[in-house]
Parts: C-alpha cells; structure tokens; sequence
C-alpha cells in the first residue's frame, strides 16, 4: 500500500468513528430528550389513565342526573331514601330491630 493510499484509510476510519459517535449521540438523545421515545411513553400511559377516570365520571354523572330525576319525581323512591338513610317511618308503624349473636362456631 501507498502512502495516499494509508491516507486515504486512515481518513475513511476517522469518519467512520465520527459517523458512530454522531449516530449514538442521536440515538440517546432521540430515546432520553424531552421528546424523546420514553416521553412519548409515559404520556401514552397518561393519557389512558385521564380517559379511564374521564369515562368514569361520566358514568357517575349520568347516575347522579338518574338519582335527581328519581329524587324529583319518584314518591316511592323517596320514601325508601328515607326509610333506609334516616330510619323515618310512617305514622302507626312499629320498627323493630333484630340482634344478632355471634356463636363461637362462626
């Protein structure tokens, strides 16, 4: 081999080495940058978390506005709220309680 020859090699090694040095830089960067592929990660998760707990308050929602619509308009209903929450009962109506033991057996 020559000496333009070595030279030449020589040149084609340094960029090489230079051209791996720029590619693993691009390639941490690309996966710990503040855009980088474990960002996007973790706000996928996120995301799936807030559209969880979004689909659960709309459900607890449209029971509530169920429970209103009861509340508003449903005498039965409210009686029983009352029966069973605030142990009210209707003039004439006795309550009677029922205590339970617990044997040595359970």
């Amino acid at each position: 081999m020559n000496y333009q020859n070595k030279k030449r090699a020589k040149k084609i090694k340094i960029r090489i080495y230079i051209l791996g040095i720029v590619a693993l830089f691009s390639f941490i960067t690309l996966i710990f940058s503040d855009f980088g592929l474990r960002e996007l990660l973790y706000l996928k998760q996120q995301k799936e978390l807030l559209n969880n707990k979004i689909q659960q308050l709309y459900e607890q929602q449209i029971a509530l506005q169920k429970e209103i619509n009861y509340l508003s308009s449903d005498t039965g209903y409210v009686e029983k709220i009352a029966r069973e929450k605030f142990l009210m009962v209707k003039p004439g109506e006795k309550v009677f309680r029922v205590i339970e033991f617990k044997t040595d057996q359970e």
